[in-house]
């Protein structure tokens, strides 16, 4: 009985801590998209031809919507199935997975959600790694990670035979890409190969980051399972924004000649979310931002069929209309800012000197650029951090992977 109230207060203050975690960087990690403080950018550009009640209620709705339970269930089923094969036999190879999704979709905000859950139901304990950003001296990453996530076993052999469940919400805080950047991927890969023999790893990164650790690391070859999180469908996009189209009471516009021929037997609202799908590549943020800056609205005239005396008094109503989605057109892009939005994607968000880091350039000229891609709308910032706008990726990474990047994981 003693063992169990242990166990139990162990197992509660483990909840404790992760949901102190989720809620002192929730403004990071749930943020579905960033207001950059120095330009207007897609959506927000699209939507100030919305009356100002309208618009702050719609992105106020849609920033609140909970996260598409595809994803979800995609961990959650990949995690019953990997952490119970290895329950089983602790000592086999297979003592990790890996959950890759989008290089705009942030993948500890997903993973942290879903594991707080997940943890609560199963009663597990889990360790999460307690680093939420990259160190700013690049060099001391492997010290921090040695601190953090050094094994038990090796500190006392006593406790060598205690099963743990260590969490890597985003790998992508642990490396950067540059000479002393990889330290840190080198030595989980020394625990992942020799040091983990009582312990689970369940790791978030993003899908070109990973491709690049892959190429230059081999890091796939020390990990058991890869899950790439699905692409999200056009009846599950309809479904999941349903609520919102009807609390809005969002009518759906007329598709293109061309869409209307070989679409004829679909409804407006079945080819606005096919298009939808396609654009956004399945990926729940992308969709979001293009479904925002979709919205525009139509006039009612509610004095039609009204005696004309009355017409000064009965306002004129605004109805939230959806137009057929599409992306907006990329800027025409240097060469260097192809490399410095290769290194956005890659490395997910990066702070001006760690991106001129990478880059093995000056930061002021590195800075100089970026105030023009801000200005341009595809690089946001928040707090210092850099990312890519979410709504221009699609265009990006075809463009980049024209130019020879490596984008694309096979």
């Amino acid at each position: 009985m003693i063992v169990v109230i242990a166990v139990t207060k162990i197992i509660v203050e483990m909840i404790k801590r992760f949901r102190s975690w989720l809620a002192n960087y929730r403004h990071f990690l749930l943020s579905w998209y960033t207001k950059d403080s120095q330009a207007t950018q897609e959506p927000e550009k699209s939507l100030v031809e919305l009356p100002s009640e309208l618009r702050e209620k719609l992105v106020n709705r849609v920033q609140n919507l909970p996260d598409h339970p595809t994803e979800k269930e995609a961990i959650v089923s990949a995690l019953n199935e990997n952490f119970t094969r290895w329950c089983d036999n602790p000592n086999n190879t297979n003592n990790s997975i890996v959950i890759l999704s989008s290089p705009v979709a942030t993948a500890s905000r997903i993973l942290t959600k879903t594991l707080q859950q997940w943890s609560e139901e199963k009663q597990i304990k889990i360790e999460l790694l307690e680093i939420t950003a990259r160190p700013t001296n690049i060099e001391t990453i492997k010290s921090k990670l040695e601190h953090y996530i050094q094994p038990k076993a090796l500190e006392d052999d006593s406790e060598k035979e205690e099963l743990e469940i260590l969490v890597i919400p985003n790998l992508s805080w642990c490396f950067l890409r540059s000479l002393e950047g990889l330290a840190g991927i080198e030595y989980v890969q020394s625990l992942l190969c020799d040091g983990s023999k009582n312990r689970f790893w369940i790791i978030g990164a993003g899908q070109v980051g990973w491709q690049y650790l892959n190429l230059i690391c081999n890091i796939e070859a020390y990990c058991g399972r890869v899950l790439t999180l699905p692409k999200i469908e056009s009846e599950q996009l309809q479904e999941w924004f349903e609520p919102i189209i009807e609390e809005f009471d969002i009518v759906f516009d007329d598709p293109s000649f061309e869409q209307k021929f070989l679409d004829k037997d679909k409804d407006n609202k079945t080819k606005y979310f096919d298009r939808l799908a396609g654009i956004s590549q399945g990926v729940s943020i992308i969709a979001i931002q293009i479904f925002l800056g979709s919205i525009g609205y139509k006039k009612i005239d509610d004095n039609e069929d009204k005696d004309d005396t009355n017409e000064s008094s009965q306002p004129e109503s605004k109805q939230p209309i959806a137009k057929m989605p599409s992306l907006p057109g990329l800027p025409p892009l240097e060469p260097d800012d192809q490399f410095i939005l290769y290194s956005l994607i890659l490395h997910g968000d990066l702070t001006i000197s760690a991106l001129a880091e990478s880059l093995g350039d000056e930061q002021s000229e590195v800075q100089a650029r970026v105030q023009i891609l801000r200005r341009q709308g595809v690089i946001e910032q928040k707090d210092k951090v850099l990312k890519i706008n979410p709504i221009h990726y699609p265009a990006l990474k075809q463009e980049l992977a024209n130019n020879n990047f490596i984008i694309h994981r096979e």
